[in-house]
């Protein structure tokens, strides 16, 4: 496993870190107001507080892996780019299945997706690979 050195960390890396961290906070903060407004509203309380509880738990697992993809640990950001995904994707349906209630957590879960996007750009591979961009492998169908 390459380890990256962190002074010469790219501005993309940091960037990313920052969307992903204001990501996990947001969704958190999303999962207490409505971990509690499950409690306050009449009727079923177990839906809306596990979905707190749910959007609390994505909201962590976001600030913990992106607290171990800064400091260079390619496999947390690749996991994390795949937890991003897999939560924008679910958030959009229950937005549109649920409606409106969805929506804030939806946009926040698209800054964590944007930061995915920003720790994958060419300068932000070759710090975490350690490979110049001259030597990685080209995409399909790209000319060298």
């Amino acid at each position: 496993m390459i380890k990256p050195d962190p002074a010469a960390r790219p501005k993309y890396v940091t960037w990313a870190y920052r969307c992903w961290l204001g990501s996990g906070i947001g969704l958190i903060a999303f999962g207490v107001l409505g971990a509690i407004a499950g409690f306050l509203v009449d009727g079923s309380t177990l839906a809306p507080v596990g979905v707190g509880v749910l959007l609390i738990a994505v909201g962590v697992a976001y600030v913990l892996m992106g607290s171990r993809a800064f400091v260079g640990d390619a496999r947390w950001r690749s996991s994390l780019a795949a937890l991003t995904l897999v939560v924008v994707v679910m958030l959009m349906f229950f937005s549109i299945g649920v409606g409106v209630t969805f929506a804030f957590p939806l946009v926040v879960a698209i800054a964590g997706l944007f930061g995915s996007l920003l720790a994958y750009r060419p300068e932000s591979e070759q710090w975490y690979t350690g490979e110049p961009q001259d030597k990685q492998r080209p995409a399909k169908g790209r000319k060298k």
